[in-house]
């Protein structure tokens, strides 16, 4: 049945008492109702190795301002001190919890490191628990099962001292592994038919019992490389959900909360809006199927801040991303019955103090009621310390943009960060050789551009790293005309909203109806307007042979762009990375690049 989407309670974000004691000291608690306990849970998601605080502020509600204030958020040091804060105010019965993505397209400072520095922190924060994302399985789950076990990358194999390098086991040459439970329901392993992780965790919080169970979305294969995945089976996420709650209430557990990567959107203006408009997304579907005893579901995936509530009173949330903002969830439950009677959750700003300022300079004031966090000091040491390790290699200026360049696309699907990474593609192949000619079209994936360019002029390396962190190679080969129109319509197929659009190089145009069908998975998409690919000006035909040039990812068929695999003369170039350095460093300084290479019409 169809379960109508209500606002959740408590419509905006909590300005008083809540704040206060969010951003200060712990509420003075009154005495333990007999009847009655609340079991309290900090959530977070798609952290990405965010240890330094990331660029890019969010939009505060602002008594003071109705259109909201930007806020400088985020980084490990205040984030650690937030989660102190908020475990103070029920200290017996709280856990910390994640929805997966919490390493994986990294900053430089934790990505350089294996992403060790990120375990670290979170292992320092409390993290309880966390569901996988897909990625977590970046560079196969070998090394998500070295991350939660320990040991240092790569295993030591010199035949002598075992000398491990300087990128991993940076404590005293040991790296321990997670303290939390990494959990995965719906991911099993092939040859022996048992899941990758545990499917679920049991934790008892005076009296009660609570079961989380942590999975990832379905289509994970679809998302990371091949190799990333062998031997694993990723199986339906609601099935897999109900099938487990029978299995959790025979162990007596009496409130089930669901860590999921999956998520939604909403239209919300300000990141602490509740009120839920236009709530949508493939979440929303899960959760209509979900067996109603599952209470809470934690989710992630999207990058998107919600706190929604369906009518049958399921809380649905979601913190962002990068560490920004986390979600205290509180959860009234009957002591006589183990049940979940009431429910409140606000997500709240990490706010930290790098400060944001307006278009003359000057600081911009942060709203009245949130306060700057004092950063927690170990944590913050802990950060230091890769920060300067990394900080040779980071902190090397690679070239000058000519004005910020960003992610943000036009109606058209385009941005000018993707397009300039798109001509950096071409120019890194446009001489390797491979069909007796050079590169002709390059395409990348917005899912691959992970940062903006926007916050100087002068783009260092680690910048760099942040917008490019997977370690790509470049892959060049050979389609026909025909085949790429068929992997232009592959951005639409099978996908909600606006699709995937590939950003393209300069000198390929094409134009897209958004009002005909999108192709459907018999290959008949008919988006793309017939005739209208052209390559420097002159239309491309059908049946002859063109090079392109890719990253590795979509070459194996990412993001379900099947045709790559169809490629001839498949010859393997560069990292993406190092291609766009060279590319900054030829240009001196990079101009934006004019749009209007993809046109859509019918809007």
């Amino acid at each position: 049945m169809q379960r109508p989407l209500i606002s959740a309670t408590l419509a905006s974000f909590c300005l008083l008492a809540c704040a206060s004691a969010s951003y200060g000291q712990a509420l003075v608690q009154a005495p333990p109702s007999k009847e009655k306990l609340t079991i309290s849970l900090i959530a977070l998601n798609d952290f990405h190795g965010n240890i330094l605080p990331p660029s890019g502020p969010v939009l505060a509600p602002d008594p003071a301002n109705p259109a909201g204030t930007r806020v400088s958020a985020g980084g490990a040091a205040y984030l650690s001190s937030l989660v102190v804060n908020l475990k103070r105010q029920n200290p017996e019965r709280t856990l910390v919890v994640a929805a997966g993505d919490m390493v994986g397209a990294s900053q430089l400072s934790s990505g350089l490191f294996h992403d060790e520095p990120t375990i670290e922190v979170l292992n320092h924060i409390g993290l309880d628990v966390s569901s996988v994302g897909n990625h977590e399985f970046d560079r196969g789950s070998k090394e998500l099962q070295r991350l939660q076990n320990g040991g240092c990358y790569p295993p030591a194999h010199d035949g002598s001292a075992g000398v491990i390098g300087r990128d991993t086991c940076m404590n005293q040459g040991q790296f321990v592994g997670a303290k939390f439970h990494y959990l995965a329901a719906n991911v099993r392993v092939k040859s022996t038919g048992k899941t990758l992780f545990a499917p679920y965790d049991i934790r008892v919080l005076d009296g009660v019992k609570v079961g989380l169970i942590g999975l990832t979305l379905r289509d994970t294969p679809s998302m990371v490389v091949p190799t990333g995945v062998a031997g694993l089976e990723f199986e339906d996420e609601v099935a897999t959900i109900n099938a487990l709650v029978p299995e959790l209430r025979s162990k007596g557990v009496t409130v089930i909360v669901v860590l999921i990567h999956q998520g939604g959107q909403t239209t919300a203006r300000t990141v602490q809006d509740k009120t839920c408009p236009g709530f949508s997304g493939e979440i929303v579907g899960l959760a209509n199927r979900l067996d109603p005893a599952v209470d809470v579901v934690v989710s992630g995936h999207t990058h998107q801040e919600y706190v929604c509530t369906l009518s049958n009173g399921l809380l649905i949330t979601q913190t962002g991303y990068y560490g920004r903002l986390v979600t205290k969830i509180d959860l009234t439950v009957d002591r006589a019955s183990g049940k979940v009677s009431a429910k409140d959750a606000n997500n709240l700003i990490v706010v930290n103090d790098q400060g944001v300022k307006d278009a003359s300079g000057n600081p911009v004031a942060i709203p009245s009621q949130l306060s700057v966090l004092n950063p927690d000091p170990q944590v913050g040491a802990l950060v230091r310390r890769y920060g300067d390790l990394s900080a040779t290699i980071s902190d090397v200026v690679i070239g000058r943009i000519a004005s910020p360049l960003d992610r943000q696309t036009n109606n058209a699907g385009e941005s000018t960060l993707g397009a300039v990474i798109a001509d950096a593609y071409l120019a890194g192949a446009a001489h390797t050789e491979g069909a007796n000619r050079p590169a002709q079209i390059a395409f990348t994936n917005p899912g691959g551009i992970r940062s903006d360019l926007a916050s100087s002029l002068s783009v260092s390396f680690g910048q760099l790293f942040s917008v490019l962190p997977f370690n790509n190679t470049l892959i060049s080969m050979d389609l026909t005309g025909q085949q790429i129109v068929r992997l232009l319509e592959q951005q639409w197929e099978r996908r909600s909203g606006r699709g995937v659009v590939l950003s393209v190089s300069a000198g390929f145009n094409y134009s897209w109806d958004s009002a005909s069908p999108a192709g459907v998975s018999r290959g008949e998409g008919r988006r793309v307007v017939p005739g209208s690919l052209t390559l420097n000006g002159k239309p491309m035909l059908p049946e002859q042979y063109y090079r392109v040039v890719t990253n590795n990812f979509l070459a194996d068929g990412g993001d379900g762009f099947t045709v790559f695999q169809l490629g001839k003369n498949r010859q393997t170039g560069d990292l993406d990375s190092s291609v766009v350095k060279l590319y900054f460093a030829m240009k001196g300084v990079v101009p934006v690049p004019n749009l209007g290479r993809i046109q859509v019409i019918s809007q």
